[in-house]
């Protein structure tokens, strides 16, 4: 399952807002303990989903309670084994409004959309529901989303 696409599902709180992290390592050795691993922020505000390293210029990040010793993303060798790994599919429920347009930098985007009860609504029914597949966003990369 290491090289199997990923479906991202951000669920809305009542401020529009949604955050999470995303943790992969090779999960038999002690590897993560010098970098090589994969550790993703997503956070939804202002209408972009937005992917970025985790650990980037911050060493004092733990994992397992153990400081991570040096971490380089260009030779990280568990990113590069899993670097065409790719995202197939966002979920995004409770947006108040269906968007015009989705985009991933320049590139318009398709999505379905399903009208339903937005986070900042009643609590009562069912959540709207956007789902956009194959955005071509790669798991280990940077990336920006944005809802038009």
């Amino acid at each position: 399952m290491k090289r199997d696409p990923f479906t991202l599902t951000v669920a809305l709180d009542r401020d529009g807002l949604a955050s999470g992290e995303l943790y992969l390592d090779d999960g038999e050795s002690y590897a993560f303990e010098q970098g090589a691993l994969v550790w993703r922020s997503f956070k939804f505000a202002k209408g972009k989903l937005i992917s970025t390293d985790l650990v980037s210029g911050n060493l004092k990040k733990s994992v397992d309670s153990v400081e991570l010793a040096t971490y380089n993303p260009q030779t990280n060798a568990y990113a590069q084994s899993i670097k065409d790994v790719r995202v197939e599919k966002v979920v995004v429920l409770g947006l108040t409004k269906e968007p015009k347009t989705v985009k991933i930098g320049e590139t318009t985007l398709e999505f379905e959309w399903t009208a339903g009860t937005s986070a900042k609504g009643k609590k009562e029914g069912v959540a709207s529901k956007l789902v956009i597949k194959d955005p071509k966003a790669k798991i280990v990369q940077d990336w920006s989303i944005a809802f038009e």
